[in-house]
């Protein structure tokens, strides 16, 4: 005997003596069921009305489109990038229920792309307007050379809806293969140290000479979207990692009120199971159980690196991370088979084949290997292509956890001497105005539109076309006067290329407008003997 009597009351003993078990579960689904179904409707709604409230907020947002050109010879390293994103972190907000749950608010993110069009490449930067003064100090701290303008998006260059008659399309989403924890190849894998100064190997310049490789009407876009988390509870599986395999326990978390209750009804079996045979259950199993104080010194050389590249990367700060790439071409210059492979891979050498690597999503790519596919093949392309228009962060493959220094890996400007032709840059950074330069006073009148005046002279129209207000210099008139001025002056210039070279057998040349024969010499026995004679 357990020793154990529950006396219930009456109504319950003859409720439950009463009717069967199927009839009492029929009854507890009848009046209790509603519960969790309220609940999840409950649920439900409150995520569609925040996703409404997102939308109208995104909708609401000015996005400005920056492009980032770097002079030949600048210096520049994946480092300065990885400075960059560490300030860009600074965007993150601390977002209360109200703001999230009633306003619709979220994160604010940023879209990296690298564009091959018509042989030409080009870097870019996305964000809300706000942020531009955000963005754009954080890019001069780590390159003073660059030039950042602000220019109209290049995405109406491609149509919206497909089949059409004048393009095709493939390209996918990206994944990571494993868990956000595990790292991928960085930037500081690329030195070579076989060559003087560990010179560095860029990876990116594998994907810029192939957008360089796109002809008329073709382009191969990569876009990489990221936004802070609102917490960096990503580490935490990190952690976890290193704990399991170093052998230590994972902390157990205090219960509650109802946990207490809970952990206390259900020790009441075991306990009394103890005390009726003298057995404890799970007691030699919970003994048997101990930290291995010494198990970090026997990590294998795979789990030492696994741990070391862990830490590594649970240590800095990461972003949620989207990233596509996509190609497009006319109909008659497609290049399907060989583009497929080529994006395939472009990102192998990021990969970490013992960590982690990335591949493409199928639900996203475009493929007609089966006669199924073929269904649903644009209606895909058309969904690439309309989430790469608007930069969607939450549609498609689910995004995943990259820090700082991968991101700097897969984003980053070609060092000097990496550089190539067929990226394009600039030959010096644009200045701005100096602060002391002075400000024109009230009501002083505003240098005359020459380019207009010009154009009404031209035209006929005197009455507006002012002729003192021509005088203004144009670059076209001081170039004609700079030409004139060097027409008007002669030059006495030598007729032959050989009239200043020593000759053989004669003197040596005089210099160009030395001319001794309108000196006369006075005495002339002491000229040098080897006075050349003219």
């Amino acid at each position: 005997m357990l020793g154990i009597v529950f006396h219930f009351p009456s109504f319950i003993t003859t409720y439950l003596s009463s009717y069967s078990a199927p009839e009492i579960a029929s009854h507890a689904l009848l009046f209790l069921g509603w519960i969790p179904i309220f609940g999840v409707i409950i649920w439900g709604g409150t995520q569609v009305w925040i996703d409404f409230k997102q939308g109208q907020y995104f909708n609401h947002i000015h996005w400005i489109l920056l492009n980032i050109s770097i002079p030949a010879g600048a210096i520049n390293t994946p480092k300065g990038m990885e400075n960059f994103f560490n300030n860009l972190a600074g965007s993150k907000s601390a977002i209360t229920w109200k703001e999230s749950h009633l306003e619709g608010k979220f994160q604010a993110y940023f879209s990296l792309e690298i564009v091959g069009s018509n042989g030409g490449v080009e870097f870019y930067i996305r964000c809300p307007d706000k942020y531009k003064d955000l963005v754009e100090p954080a890019l001069y701290a780590q390159y003073p050379e660059a030039q950042i303008t602000e220019v109209p998006d290049y995405i109406d260059a491609i149509p919206d809806k497909y089949p059409n008659d004048t393009h095709k399309v493939f390209g996918s989403e990206m994944i990571l293969q494993k868990p956000s924890h595990y790292p991928l190849r960085t930037y500081l894998s690329f030195e070579h140290q076989g060559e003087k100064d560990f010179r560095f190997k860029d990876p990116l310049l594998n994907i810029i000479e192939l957008m360089g490789k796109m002809g008329k009407g073709e382009h191969l876009w990569l876009q990489i979207i990221i936004m802070q988390p609102d917490e960096q509870t990503w580490a935490k599986e990190g952690e976890k990692y290193l704990n399991k395999i170093m052998g230590k326990e994972e902390p157990k978390p205090k219960p509650g009120i109802i946990g207490s209750v809970a952990s206390a009804l259900g020790s009441l079996p075991a306990e009394a199971l103890k005390q009726a045979t003298g057995v404890a259950i799970g007691g030699a199993a919970e003994e048997g159980h101990k930290e291995d104080d010494f198990r970090m010194f026997k990590l294998t050389p795979t789990e030492r690196a696994f741990a070391d590249a862990i830490a590594e990367k649970i240590s800095k700060i990461g972003w949620y991370t989207k990233i596509r790439v996509m190609y497009i071409g006319p109909k008659e210059r497609y290049r399907k088979p060989l583009m497929a492979s080529a994006i395939k891979g472009m990102f192998h050498p990021f990969a970490h084949l013992n960590m982690n690597k990335l591949g493409l999503h199928n639900p996203a790519t475009p493929k007609d290997d089966y006669f199924w596919m073929v269904w649903q093949m644009y209606y895909k392309m058309t969904r690439l292509v309309g989430r790469y228009k608007l930069r969607a962060l939450g549609a498609g493959a689910p995004p995943f956890i990259l820090n700082a220094e991968e991101l700097a890996t897969l984003f980053h400007f070609p060092a000097s001497d990496a550089r190539t032709p067929i990226l394009t840059n600039i030959g010096a950074r644009r200045g701005e105005a100096p602060n002391t330069l002075p400000f024109a006073s009230v009501g002083s009148p505003d240098l005359p539109d020459w380019k207009q005046l010009l154009k009404a002279k031209d035209a006929g129209h005197d009455a507006i076309a002012d002729e003192s207000m021509l005088g203004v210099p144009t670059p076209t008139m001081e170039v004609k006067s700079h030409v004139q001025t060097l027409q008007s002056k002669t030059y006495n210039l030598p007729t032959s290329k050989n009239d200043f070279m020593p000759q053989p057998g004669r003197p040596a040349p005089l210099p160009p407008g030395l001319d001794l024969s309108l000196e006369p010499l006075t005495d002339t026995s002491d000229a040098p003997p080897n006075l050349p004679v003219l």
